[in-house]
Protein backbone atom coordinates (compact mmCIF):
# COMPACT_ATOMS: atom_id res chain seq x y z
CA UNK A 1 0.00 0.00 0.00
CA UNK A 2 1.67 3.59 -0.95
CA UNK A 3 1.15 5.55 2.07
CA UNK A 4 2.51 8.84 0.49
CA UNK A 5 -0.65 10.92 1.29
CA UNK A 6 0.05 10.31 4.83
CA UNK A 7 1.10 13.64 6.19
CA UNK A 8 0.67 14.99 9.58
CA UNK A 9 0.88 18.73 11.20
CA UNK A 10 1.60 19.27 14.32
CA UNK A 11 1.80 22.46 15.56
CA UNK A 12 2.65 24.08 19.71
CA UNK A 13 4.93 25.48 21.91
CA UNK A 14 8.47 24.61 21.97
CA UNK A 15 7.75 22.00 24.88
CA UNK A 16 4.68 20.71 23.16
CA UNK A 17 6.40 19.78 19.91
CA UNK A 18 9.55 18.67 21.30
CA UNK A 19 7.60 16.71 23.55
CA UNK A 20 5.58 15.07 21.14
CA UNK A 21 8.32 14.34 18.58
CA UNK A 22 10.87 13.18 20.73
CA UNK A 23 7.56 10.23 21.74
CA UNK A 24 6.70 9.60 18.17
CA UNK A 25 10.59 9.10 17.56
CA UNK A 26 10.19 6.38 20.85
CA UNK A 27 7.49 4.76 19.76
CA UNK A 28 8.33 4.25 16.20
CA UNK A 29 11.51 3.08 17.31
CA UNK A 30 10.05 0.56 19.39
CA UNK A 31 7.78 -0.06 16.30
CA UNK A 32 11.00 -1.30 14.37
CA UNK A 33 12.63 -2.86 16.66
CA UNK A 34 9.53 -5.15 16.92
CA UNK A 35 9.47 -5.45 13.31
CA UNK A 36 12.96 -5.80 11.89
CA UNK A 37 15.34 -5.86 14.93
CA UNK A 38 16.86 -2.30 14.82
CA UNK A 39 15.86 1.01 14.28
CA UNK A 40 18.13 3.29 11.89
CA UNK A 41 17.59 7.59 12.67
CA UNK A 42 18.83 9.90 10.33
CA UNK A 43 19.61 13.10 12.54
CA UNK A 44 19.61 16.61 11.14
CA UNK A 45 21.98 19.46 12.24
CA UNK A 46 21.43 23.05 12.22
CA UNK A 47 19.81 24.92 16.03
CA UNK A 48 16.46 23.41 15.79
CA UNK A 49 17.19 19.72 16.79
CA UNK A 50 19.04 20.73 19.95
CA UNK A 51 16.04 20.82 22.50
CA UNK A 52 14.53 17.63 20.76
CA UNK A 53 17.94 15.86 21.26
CA UNK A 54 17.97 17.16 25.09
CA UNK A 55 14.67 15.18 25.18
CA UNK A 56 15.70 12.25 23.33
CA UNK A 57 18.32 11.74 25.86
CA UNK A 58 16.17 12.27 29.09
CA UNK A 59 13.56 10.21 27.60
CA UNK A 60 9.36 11.00 27.90
CA UNK A 61 6.86 10.29 29.92
CA UNK A 62 4.67 7.14 29.63
CA UNK A 63 1.46 9.51 29.83
CA UNK A 64 3.00 12.03 27.26
CA UNK A 65 3.05 8.71 24.86
CA UNK A 66 -0.42 8.01 26.21
CA UNK A 67 -1.83 12.06 25.14
CA UNK A 68 -0.41 11.55 21.84
CA UNK A 69 -2.08 8.28 21.56
CA UNK A 70 0.93 7.04 20.40
CA UNK A 71 1.56 3.22 20.37
CA UNK A 72 3.97 1.98 23.07
CA UNK A 73 5.05 -1.71 21.66
CA UNK A 74 6.90 -4.11 24.69
CA UNK A 75 10.40 -5.23 23.55
CA UNK A 76 13.13 -7.17 24.93
CA UNK A 77 11.38 -7.42 28.25
CA UNK A 78 10.73 -3.23 28.41
CA UNK A 79 8.95 -2.68 31.83
CA UNK A 80 5.50 -1.86 31.02
CA UNK A 81 5.36 0.13 34.60
CA UNK A 82 8.43 2.34 33.80
CA UNK A 83 7.23 5.99 33.96
CA UNK A 84 10.26 7.48 31.56
CA UNK A 85 10.62 6.14 28.01
CA UNK A 86 13.81 5.53 26.91
CA UNK A 87 14.76 5.11 23.34
CA UNK A 88 16.03 1.54 22.57
CA UNK A 89 19.54 2.88 22.31
CA UNK A 90 20.96 -0.58 22.35
CA UNK A 91 19.64 -1.22 19.05
CA UNK A 92 19.55 2.03 17.60
CA UNK A 93 21.81 3.20 14.55
CA UNK A 94 22.51 6.21 13.72
CA UNK A 95 23.60 8.51 10.45
CA UNK A 96 23.33 12.10 9.68
CA UNK A 97 21.59 13.84 6.79
CA UNK A 98 23.79 16.40 6.26
CA UNK A 99 27.47 18.01 7.44
CA UNK A 100 29.46 20.95 7.04
CA UNK A 101 33.13 20.32 6.06
CA UNK A 102 34.57 21.34 9.25
CA UNK A 103 36.80 19.43 11.84
CA UNK A 104 33.91 17.62 14.34
CA UNK A 105 35.22 20.52 17.52
CA UNK A 106 34.35 22.86 14.31
CA UNK A 107 31.22 25.08 16.50
CA UNK A 108 29.56 24.74 12.75
CA UNK A 109 29.82 20.61 13.31
CA UNK A 110 26.44 18.84 12.78
CA UNK A 111 27.98 15.90 14.40
CA UNK A 112 29.35 18.17 17.29
CA UNK A 113 26.15 19.56 18.14
CA UNK A 114 24.80 16.14 18.45
CA UNK A 115 27.36 15.20 20.70
CA UNK A 116 26.81 17.90 23.21
CA UNK A 117 23.09 17.89 23.30
CA UNK A 118 23.05 13.62 23.00
CA UNK A 119 25.44 11.73 23.33
CA UNK A 120 27.16 13.06 25.93
CA UNK A 121 24.65 12.45 27.99
CA UNK A 122 24.43 8.89 27.03
CA UNK A 123 26.40 5.51 26.35
CA UNK A 124 25.93 4.39 22.95
CA UNK A 125 28.27 2.24 21.37
CA UNK A 126 30.77 3.61 18.98
CA UNK A 127 29.57 1.00 16.54
CA UNK A 128 26.40 2.79 16.23
CA UNK A 129 27.36 5.83 14.91
CA UNK A 130 28.42 6.47 11.32
CA UNK A 131 29.27 10.25 11.34
CA UNK A 132 30.12 11.97 8.20
CA UNK A 133 33.53 11.95 7.19
CA UNK A 134 32.88 15.55 6.43
CA UNK A 135 36.76 16.60 7.13
CA UNK A 136 38.42 15.23 4.82
CA UNK A 137 40.35 17.30 1.83
CA UNK A 138 38.32 15.58 -0.87
CA UNK A 139 34.67 15.86 -0.45
CA UNK A 140 33.70 13.81 -3.35
CA UNK A 141 35.27 10.99 -2.11
CA UNK A 142 33.87 11.66 1.52
CA UNK A 143 30.52 11.63 0.17
CA UNK A 144 31.71 8.42 -1.79
CA UNK A 145 33.01 6.79 1.60
CA UNK A 146 29.48 8.17 3.65
CA UNK A 147 27.75 6.12 0.87
CA UNK A 148 29.58 3.05 0.55
CA UNK A 149 29.28 3.32 4.84
CA UNK A 150 25.72 3.33 4.53
CA UNK A 151 25.03 0.91 1.78
CA UNK A 152 27.45 -1.92 3.90
CA UNK A 153 25.40 -1.42 6.96
CA UNK A 154 22.02 -1.50 5.40
CA UNK A 155 22.98 -4.49 3.17
CA UNK A 156 23.72 -6.44 6.08
CA UNK A 157 20.06 -6.10 7.42
CA UNK A 158 18.70 -6.13 4.06
CA UNK A 159 17.26 -2.96 3.65
CA UNK A 160 17.53 -2.09 0.46
CA UNK A 161 14.37 -0.91 -2.17
CA UNK A 162 13.62 -2.69 -4.58
CA UNK A 163 15.13 0.67 -6.68
CA UNK A 164 18.58 -0.16 -4.82
CA UNK A 165 17.73 2.91 -2.00
CA UNK A 166 18.22 2.52 1.49
CA UNK A 167 15.42 2.27 3.43
CA UNK A 168 15.66 4.30 6.90
CA UNK A 169 13.52 3.77 9.28
CA UNK A 170 12.98 7.57 10.46
CA UNK A 171 15.03 10.46 8.61
CA UNK A 172 14.92 13.80 10.86
CA UNK A 173 15.04 17.04 8.94
CA UNK A 174 15.22 21.09 9.70
CA UNK A 175 13.70 23.89 7.09
CA UNK A 176 15.50 27.02 6.38
CA UNK A 177 13.36 30.20 6.01
CA UNK A 178 14.49 29.62 2.17
CA UNK A 179 12.45 26.43 1.99
CA UNK A 180 16.29 24.10 1.51
CA UNK A 181 16.03 21.12 3.90
CA UNK A 182 19.28 19.01 4.83
CA UNK A 183 21.77 20.48 2.40
CA UNK A 184 19.80 20.62 -0.56
CA UNK A 185 19.24 23.82 -1.91
CA UNK A 186 17.32 25.47 -4.54
CA UNK A 187 19.51 27.44 -6.61
CA UNK A 188 21.52 23.59 -6.76
CA UNK A 189 19.10 22.43 -9.52
CA UNK A 190 22.02 19.28 -10.16
CA UNK A 191 21.77 18.10 -6.61
CA UNK A 192 17.86 17.85 -6.68
CA UNK A 193 17.37 16.15 -9.77
CA UNK A 194 20.21 13.62 -8.53
CA UNK A 195 18.91 10.08 -8.92
CA UNK A 196 21.70 7.84 -8.31
CA UNK A 197 23.54 8.71 -5.74
CA UNK A 198 22.75 8.35 -2.22
CA UNK A 199 25.40 10.90 -0.72
CA UNK A 200 26.59 14.13 -2.61
CA UNK A 201 29.45 17.02 -2.23
CA UNK A 202 27.84 20.61 -2.67
CA UNK A 203 29.22 23.87 -2.20
CA UNK A 204 26.59 26.49 -0.90
CA UNK A 205 28.45 29.53 -0.80
CA UNK A 206 24.98 31.58 -0.23
CA UNK A 207 24.46 28.69 3.28
CA UNK A 208 24.47 30.06 6.47
CA UNK A 209 27.55 29.04 6.72
CA UNK A 210 28.50 28.92 3.42
CA UNK A 211 30.75 26.45 2.53
CA UNK A 212 30.87 22.56 1.41
CA UNK A 213 28.48 20.07 2.64
CA UNK A 214 27.99 16.84 2.50
CA UNK A 215 23.82 15.93 2.12
CA UNK A 216 21.88 12.59 1.03
CA UNK A 217 20.20 13.21 -1.72
CA UNK A 218 15.77 13.22 -2.03
CA UNK A 219 15.62 9.89 -3.38
CA UNK A 220 17.01 8.70 0.08
CA UNK A 221 14.89 10.64 1.90
CA UNK A 222 11.71 10.04 -0.16
CA UNK A 223 12.40 6.10 0.38
CA UNK A 224 12.72 6.82 3.99
CA UNK A 225 9.76 4.81 6.68
CA UNK A 226 9.00 8.37 8.08
CA UNK A 227 10.38 11.86 7.62
CA UNK A 228 10.12 14.47 10.59
CA UNK A 229 10.60 18.04 10.03
CA UNK A 230 11.23 19.54 13.48
CA UNK A 231 11.52 23.49 13.36
CA UNK A 232 10.85 26.93 15.27
CA UNK A 233 10.25 30.37 14.54
CA UNK A 234 7.21 31.99 12.99
CA UNK A 235 8.53 33.05 9.84
CA UNK A 236 9.37 29.13 9.40
CA UNK A 237 6.42 28.01 10.94
CA UNK A 238 4.49 30.17 8.14
CA UNK A 239 6.67 28.87 5.40
CA UNK A 240 6.12 25.23 6.76
CA UNK A 241 2.16 25.18 6.44
CA UNK A 242 2.77 26.73 3.40
CA UNK A 243 4.86 23.41 1.96
CA UNK A 244 2.51 21.28 3.57
CA UNK A 245 -0.60 22.25 1.87
CA UNK A 246 1.55 21.97 -1.72
CA UNK A 247 1.77 25.84 -2.01
CA UNK A 248 5.84 26.05 -1.90
CA UNK A 249 6.48 22.59 -3.72
CA UNK A 250 9.22 23.23 -6.13
CA UNK A 251 11.22 24.19 -2.67
CA UNK A 252 13.49 21.23 -1.85
CA UNK A 253 11.88 20.80 1.20
CA UNK A 254 8.73 20.25 -0.82
CA UNK A 255 10.30 17.93 -2.54
CA UNK A 256 10.35 15.48 0.32
CA UNK A 257 7.51 12.96 -0.60
CA UNK A 258 7.95 9.72 1.08
CA UNK A 259 7.38 7.34 -1.35
CA UNK A 260 5.71 4.73 1.06
CA UNK A 261 6.33 6.36 4.32
CA UNK A 262 4.86 9.06 6.25
CA UNK A 263 5.73 12.94 6.93
CA UNK A 264 5.13 14.64 10.01
CA UNK A 265 5.64 18.30 10.28
CA UNK A 266 6.52 20.02 13.75
CA UNK A 267 6.25 23.92 14.10
CA UNK A 268 5.64 26.14 16.65
CA UNK A 269 2.76 28.28 17.33
CA UNK A 270 2.24 31.51 14.75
Amino acid sequence: MNTAAQKFFYRGSEKEITEHAAALIISEAYRAVNDHGRFSLVLAGGNSPRSLYRQLARGVARNTLKHYQLQFPMHDGTNSKEEIMLMPWEKTWLFWGDERCVPVNHPDSNYGMAMGTLFSQLHIDDEHIFRMPAEKDDENEAAREYEETIRTFLMTWNSLSTKNFPIFDLVILGLGEDGHTASLFADNIKTLQEKKRWVVAVNEPHANPPGKRLTLTLPVINHARNVLFFTMGKEKAKLAEKIFHEEKKTLPAGLVEPLNGKTFWFTTQL
